[in-house]
């Protein structure tokens, strides 16, 4: 339990360095997908350790366990509300950047304006006369750009979520594979004390079975030698 309690602490300490570099401007996809999965890697800790103490049999420790329990809920709760509150953010600021990036080349500089609101001749044998649409042209473009700027966004926005959600089903897949690991370790363990103790059993039933080959050997001998004295006996002294 002890194990669990330390893992845990070196998960807040984790977390709240990568949220120290996210609140510095460091939103890359990369680093949100650690965080996310920072996260429920610390979700899943807590979990564990509330069983463990849970099935604490000394009341002492377990209280003790279950104060631990409560910090480490209250601090992964606030350790959450801060990364979405910067995620927000940085989404946020990407969407600003990314709008004021594609609305910068969309404006018209001074001699532009005055080159499009300077009266203009038509020749004379033109039949043609300036559509009064026209002037509207830049105004449609730049509502398609920035359209397709807010879509180019939104499939960033759900591709860098996929992607979290990747990191994070690879973080369970990793911590599955080593409780898998430790379990195969225990059984193996258990597995070589069982062969040792089949080895003990089987030289103590060996040494039993030469004992009491000899003990009958032993016995043999006595009745003969016994039988031999009786002999004697009557023969002589009958």
């Amino acid at each position: 339990m002890n194990s669990l309690y330390t893992l845990g602490v070196r998960q807040t300490n984790s977390i709240q360095a990568d949220l120290e570099r996210l609140r510095n401007g460091d939103s890359s996809a990369s680093l949100l997908g650690q965080i996310s999965a920072s996260l429920a890697a610390m979700s899943r800790t807590i979990e564990d350790y509330d069983s463990m103490a849970r099935r604490e049999i000394i009341k002492a420790k377990q209280e003790k366990a279950q104060m631990r329990v409560q910090k480490f809920r209250s601090d992964y709760a606030e350790l959450r509300t801060q990364f979405e509150q910067l995620k927000t953010q940085a989404e946020s600021s990407k969407r600003n950047d990314l709008f004021g990036s594609s609305a910068g080349p969309l404006s018209p500089s001074a001699s532009d304006t005055r080159r499009r609101f300077a009266p203009t001749i038509p020749p004379p044998d033109s039949d043609s006369s300036s559509s009064p649409f026209r002037a509207s042209t830049p105004l449609v473009n730049s509502t398609l750009r920035e359209d397709h700027a807010l879509r180019e966004h939104t499939f960033i926005q759900n591709t860098e979520a996929r992607l979290d959600e990747f990191l994070a089903q690879g973080r369970e897949v990793l911590d599955n594979l080593v409780d898998q690991r430790n379990v195969l370790k225990g059984t193996q363990r258990r597995l070589l004390d069982a062969a040792n103790t089949l080895g003990m059993s089987r030289d103590v039933i060996g040494w039993i079975e030469r004992r009491s080959t000899q003990d009958m050997y032993i016995f043999f001998a006595g009745a003969i030698f016994t039988f031999f004295c009786f002999y004697l006996i009557w023969r002589y002294l009958g």
